[in-house]
């Protein structure tokens, strides 16, 4: 990822609204799932299309009125801002991969259970290596 000044500040903006959920106590797993699946996330991770400025307020809004979201488990903020993180990340690393290809080759049961070993690897390695993960679980 070529970190200019607008990837960083996607990634940043996605960052905090993984953190916002929490916030607003929202289910993180649920949370996590149904925005990835969503309308909501097209245009949040889509290089091209700048609603992604009108801040990590408006988006949780969007995806709001879009879906339901539980309210339940939290996972803690550093976490679900690492998560947010990574996703926008991929999506300039990746630039094919839609959020539903994300969140199928990284679970979140997956992304809790890595967290730990990869939450200290640039978010280029740790993507990569979610990838060999779930390459390797599909070839058995």
């Amino acid at each position: 990822m070529d970190a200019t000044t607008f990837s960083i500040g996607i990634c940043e903006m996605s960052a905090d609204l993984f953190v916002q959920s929490v916030k607003k106590g929202y289910a993180s797993k649920d949370f996590i799932e149904k925005l990835m699946k969503s309308e909501t996330a097209k245009h949040l991770y889509n290089k091209t299309d700048t609603q992604m400025w009108l801040g990590s307020n408006y988006i949780i809004e969007t995806l709001e009125q879009e879906v339901q979201i539980k309210k339940g488990k939290l996972y803690p903020e550093d976490l679900m801002s690492w998560i947010g993180y990574l996703f926008a990340c991929w999506n300039f690393t990746y630039e094919d991969d839609t959020p539903r290809d994300m969140i199928e080759q990284a679970p979140v049961e997956v992304l809790t259970l890595v967290y730990q070993g990869l939450h200290v690897l640039s978010f280029e390695d740790a993507i990569r290596e979610l990838k060999n993960i779930y390459n390797e679980k599909q070839n058995k």
